[in-house]
């Protein structure tokens, strides 16, 4: 049925107004580039775009990170937004099944607000068409991931009714090199809310908090995934604070000490079978019970990490063989004695890093006890919402797409943030675990003995080394007995 309603024909002039009215930065370069050009000139303007053209190259080809942070971003941003994304936006939207209808029959497509771009994702700001909801997008995710020619494709949710939907246009870790950090050499160069393990996929370092933020992490990831990199990454950020003694290592490897066997030097407790792991958490949760009483009774609420109070780190390399792969018993009380200490030893210094092939219920029934959880590959998609949270596949981690050669990338999801990061884990070889070791066993803190005294007359001697066959037999004074009171006793 045709409007009748006065003033709402589509008349030219209304159209040209609505689109200037709805893109005032063109319309304004437009018009700063239209009066420059009748004040100055064509020829100038000509000459100041190509200088401005050459300084942009020039900076790119000298400086590539800063020119992308700082220009590069707003002009591929630009760029991608008119020449590939609008362009294309409602034929897209329409295939994809998002464009609905109201009352009257007229369409409602999803409007793209605005794009943003780095050198790996394209990120879409979309407000919603009225009667869409998130979850509309989220399954047809895949979909518009190849309409665009992207390698993924996530969601976020950024307000009621708006939306952003990021394209991955390239896999980053297929050419970042990601360095080991560089082992602290001090406790002072320890920050454990900074503690370095890697670097996202924007390049940028990750980091883990053990003071607030990550103070129990739980890895799930299938064999060969590289949850080692994760275990020896943070041992490895910890160097100096375990040599000193402010961090004290209770480690479980069941499966006879394969992955972590090498650093029992340096571990404070170490147990390689089921019923050898569950004495360690025995003594482990016994350990922090007292000292949570005695700390409750001198009124101290947090444990700064010392050589009296250390931090006390549990690493079970394969949880799955403590708490469903073993005899009832041990399951039992291994699966009590653990949620305690996920649950009440925060403030006395007591943090629990786990890892695990299957992330279900059965498997890690404590499993959202963890405040921050880290999926890397996965055998299953169901795997990612089980571990990270549920809807986070949704929302971009495909943990089960990671691909098998990128060893140690990871989707990382902590408490209190909504969207997981992609992240990826150095690799610690043989050799760098063995000079961790070295480093975090070494005693470089003893100052030894000067021998060598310089007398008044210049000569250098040793008054620790005695000749005794020097001396004369009379100079030597038998001594057999002390004289004292006659109530004294006689000491031959």
């Amino acid at each position: 049925m045709r409007d009748t309603r006065v003033g709402t024909e589509r008349t030219p002039a209304r159209v040209v107004g609505g689109w200037m009215l709805r893109h005032p930065r063109t319309m304004g370069s437009t018009t700063a580039v239209g009066t420059a050009g009748v004040t100055l000139g064509y020829q100038t303007v000509l000459w100041a775009a190509g200088i401005a053209v050459l300084a942009g190259a020039s900076w790119r080809l000298l400086d590539a990170p800063t020119f992308d942070r700082f220009a590069g971003r707003l002009v591929r941003a630009w760029w991608r937004r008119w020449a590939i994304y609008q362009r294309q936006w409602m034929r897209v939207v329409a295939s994809c099944g998002l464009v609905t209808s109201d009352h009257r029959g007229d369409s409602l497509v999803p409007k793209l607000v605005a794009v943003r771009s780095n050198w790996v994702w394209d990120s879409l700001h979309i407000r919603m068409a009225k009667g869409q909801e998130p979850e509309d997008y989220g399954q047809a995710l895949d979909r518009l991931a190849n309409s665009f020619k992207a390698q993924a494709a996530s969601m976020r949710i950024l307000k009621p009714g708006k939306i952003a939907l990021d394209f991955q246009r390239r896999e980053p870790f297929n050419e970042m090199v990601i360095p080991l950090p560089a082992m602290p050499e001090s406790v002072d160069a320890v920050d454990l809310r900074k503690l370095e393990i890697g670097r996202t996929e924007f390049g940028r370092p990750f980091h883990l908090d053990l003071v607030k933020r990550d103070i129990h992490v739980l890895l799930a990831g299938e064999t060969g995934a590289g949850k080692g990199s994760w275990l020896w990454g943070i041992q490895r950020a910890l160097a100096p604070m375990i040599r000193a003694g402010h961090v004290r290592l209770w480690v479980i490897d069941p499966k006879g000490g394969m992955e972590l066997g090498g650093g029992r030097e340096m571990y404070h407790r170490f147990a390689d079978s089921d019923r050898a792991g569950l004495a360690l958490m025995r003594e482990y949760v016994q350990t922090l019970d007292e000292r949570k009483f005695e700390l409750g009774r001198q009124g101290i609420r947090d444990a700064s990490p010392s050589r009296e109070t250390p931090l006390d780190v549990l690493i079970c390399d394969e949880l799955a063989a403590m708490t469903a792969y073993t005899d009832r018993d041990i399951r039992m009380e291994f699966h009590q004695l653990l949620s305690k200490g996920l649950t009440q030893f925060r403030a006395v210094g007591g943090r629990i890093i786990a890892a695990t092939q299957e992330p279900t219920k059965d498997v890690v029934p404590m499993r959202g006890l963890f405040p921050t959880k880290i999926a890397l590959r996965v055998d299953s998609a169901s795997y990612v919402d089980m571990c990270l949270g549920e809807g986070m596949r949704d929302l971009g981690a495909f943990a089960d797409k990671i691909p098998a050669y990128l060893a140690g990338v990871a989707y990382a999801k902590n408490d209190g943030r909504k969207e997981p990061q992609r992240v990826r884990a150095a690799f610690s070889t043989d050799d760098d675990i063995a000079e961790l070791v070295a480093f975090c066993t070494e005693l470089n803190n003893v100052t030894p003995i000067r021998k060598e005294v310089e007398l008044p007359d210049g000569t250098v001697t040793n008054p620790y080394e005695v000749d005794f066959e020097e001396f004369e037999d009379d100079e030597l004074e038998e001594i057999e007995h002390f004289e004292g009171d006659e109530d004294d006793e006689e000491i031959a």
